[in-house]
């Protein structure tokens, strides 16, 4: 007994998960760690400092002990960075020619130190690393140092790590585009970089000892373009790990209750106080203890039940970085006009004497990004302008951001790859809560989304309009169509079989390697 637990224990790994960003931003490297610590292996994860992790890594080593604080799971080692980050003032040539050196140079410095003097420190996990997964962008200097290091264990004669490259994008894509208004210098510049940048990366591609795929699509302009093909390459579909999932009434109801939504928006509480009135089921024996704008709790004979308002609004989600590739005044240019698509249908309602069949539209927008201040007062001046549709913005905890999409009645992506060849995650998200989702078309996106099976997609605010107002006309009474959507979406695979078929043998093997 006691042989064959220290034979089981020796086939474990310990794989590193390296994250040049924000790890509490990057899920699907999370989901990764997660994967690995519940087949055993021990998992070093480096990243910068900032957001917190997924509730599953971020467990007490003891629930009994008050005095510990939340750490993380004990098989896991978290090793997080802090690069300098150079002032962006001078956006000049000049500028950005002291820029990027500056900036190289503190990334270089903080992946030195991690992997040579930090991982090496066995006062937490003591044996030897097997396998670098890394992310793949960022590029630059990345995949140059954890090859380097690799190949810096064998020549000590250790065992030679493995390097695992997940290619979310591409990373020379990740550069910016010179447009039609940039200067002939800067063209040039930004040309040079970006060409630089692809040599680079295809010249590191083939030193990877495996590869994960986001698309299809980019597993075979892998092979086209940067010579990397065979069984080496596997496609990993991201999928919603178990968290993700339709949200309770009671849940919901929680959830709202926390969030106080009507409180932080008058225009809201407005919305409140008009339903009220409006339901016709709530008598003076079941009368509301409790509210939200989604909710109610409705006290019958001393019995306490959730469920849900009459009369409410339909909730849309939208999850964005705030950056250009996520072009936000797509969406306020589609409200605007199903806005005055809305408004057209009461005016009809009216003259024909008969009720109106549209609900109000609650859009709540979640992340954080450089472009949210600049939109912020716009979504403002469209709140006061617009009286059936409004538009708040919300940061969540890991823990609550699940919870919101699983009461959203339909989701919306803006999302649009710089290669063409990757695929955005936040609609995995809204898929495993079984909310259909409306999204910009690109390149290689019905691998995900299936126009008019899962959902739409759109190429301007013009077609979301539209389709917003077909999708939404008659809820929450009459969805037939969005009902559709959600039994087609309903018993997708999930992150971890999906991981267990695809992935697990590339990362680690079979256990007896």
């Amino acid at each position: 007994m006691t042989d064959n637990s220290h034979e089981k224990k020796e086939k474990k790994k310990h794989v590193v998960v390296v994250v040049l960003g924000d790890i509490g931003r990057s899920p699907r490297m999370q989901y990764h760690t997660l994967s690995l610590l519940e087949h055993g292996h021990y998992v070093t994860l480096i990243g910068y400092v900032g957001e917190g992790l997924i509730p599953a890594l971020e467990k007490p080593f003891s629930d009994d002990n008050e005095n510990v604080a939340a750490t993380y799971h004990k098989n896991l080692r978290v090793l997080r960075m802090k690069p300098h980050l150079p002032s962006r003032r001078n956006n000049n040539i000049m500028g950005r020619l002291f820029y990027y050196p500056l900036r190289l140079t503190s990334l270089l410095y903080c992946l030195v130190y991690t992997l040579w003097v930090q991982l090496n420190d066995t006062t937490t996990i003591s044996i030897p690393v097997d396998v670098i997964l890394v992310q793949n962008p960022p590029s630059v200097p990345t995949l140059l140092l954890v090859y380097f290091y690799c190949v810096w264990e064998g020549m000590l004669g250790r065992r030679r790590p493995r390097f695992v490259i997940d290619w979310h994008n591409l990373g020379y894509t990740m550069f910016e585009t010179p447009t039609h208004q940039t200067s002939l210098i800067r063209t040039i510049a930004l040309n040079s970089i970006r060409t630089i940048a692809k040599i680079y990366e295809r010249t590191l591609a083939p030193l990877a000892d495996a590869h994960l795929t986001v698309t299809h699509a980019m597993e075979v302009w892998l092979g086209e373009h940067f010579n990397v093909h065979g069984t080496s390459v596997r496609v990993l579909y991201d999928k919603p790990p178990m968290l993700f999932r339709p949200t309770t009434t009671e849940e919901e109801h929680e959830l709202f209750q926390r969030l106080d939504l009507e409180d932080e928006n008058e225009q809201l509480h407005g919305w409140l106080n008009c339903d009220n009135n409006d339901d016709e089921d709530v008598n003076n024996e079941q009368t509301p203890s409790e509210e939200t704008l989604f909710t109610q709790c409705i006290l019958n004979n001393s019995k306490r039940r959730i469920q849900p308002r009459q009369n409410r609004p339909a909730l849309i989600v939208s999850s964005t970085s705030w950056t250009p590739d996520e072009d936000f005044s797509v969406l306020l240019e589609a409200l605007e006009k199903l806005h005055a698509l809305i408004t057209r249908e009461y005016e009809v309602d009216a003259s024909t004497s008969s009720s109106s069949s549209f609900p109000n539209i609650l859009v709540v927008v979640t992340g954080k990004g450089p472009q949210k201040e600049y939109f912020l007062p716009l979504l403002h001046q469209f709140n006061e302008q617009h009286q059936y549709i409004k538009i708040i913005t919300l940061w969540l905890e890991a823990s609550d951001y699940p919870k919101l999409l699983g009461c959203a009645t339909l989701g919306v992506c803006l999302h649009t790859s710089t290669s063409g060849l990757d695929l955005p995650m936040k609609v995995l998200d809204m898929f495993g809560c079984e909310v259909p989702v409306c999204a910009f078309g690109f390149d290689c996106l019905d691998e995900l989304v299936k126009d008019g099976v899962n959902g739409r997609v759109f190429y301007n605010g013009e077609e979301l309009s539209r389709q917003l107002f077909d999708l939404l006309k008659g809820y929450p009474l009459y969805d037939k169509e969005l009902e559709q959507y959600r039994q087609n979406i309903r018993g997708m695979t999930r992150w971890k079989e999906n991981w267990d078929e695809c992935a697990k043998h590339l990362i680690v093997g079979d256990g007896n390697e």
